[in-house]
């Protein structure tokens, strides 16, 4: 069973306001956390997209992967290396993630917030 719409817009913005709270309080520092969250941020934003349209979310990276590309193609230029960085950051770099991946994935959530916004 699927949560509410409204639920992936919440969790979509409480993502991203945990980016910007470390981002704060660790500006030098957790870049591997920072790129998780926003790319969290982005793929609640598509769930709300797509639970909206069609009354559930996509089960899980492929399914959501495959739907966005054919459905969203506008998104998914975007989405695509933001979901290829936080794997990235969560299981290869880890800790070493540099500010210049952190930047990069904010400037393409941001991009994905105009395309789909709330």
């Amino acid at each position: 069973m699927n949560p509410p719409v409204e639920w992936y817009r919440e969790q979509s913005d409480y993502n991203r306001r945990f980016y910007e709270w470390l981002h704060g309080a660790r500006p030098d520092d957790a870049n591997d956390w920072k790129v998780a969250a926003l790319f969290y941020s982005g793929l609640h934003r598509v769930n709300y997209r797509f639970a909206r349209r069609d009354g559930r979310a996509p089960e899980n990276h492929f399914e959501r992967n495959r739907r966005v590309e054919r459905e969203l193609p506008q998104v998914f230029d975007d989405y695509k290396p933001l979901y290829l960085m936080s794997i990235g950051a969560r299981y290869q770099n880890g800790f070493k993630t540099d500010d210049n991946r952190r930047s990069s994935a904010d400037a393409l959530l941001r991009r994905i917030e105009s395309a789909i916004p709330f």
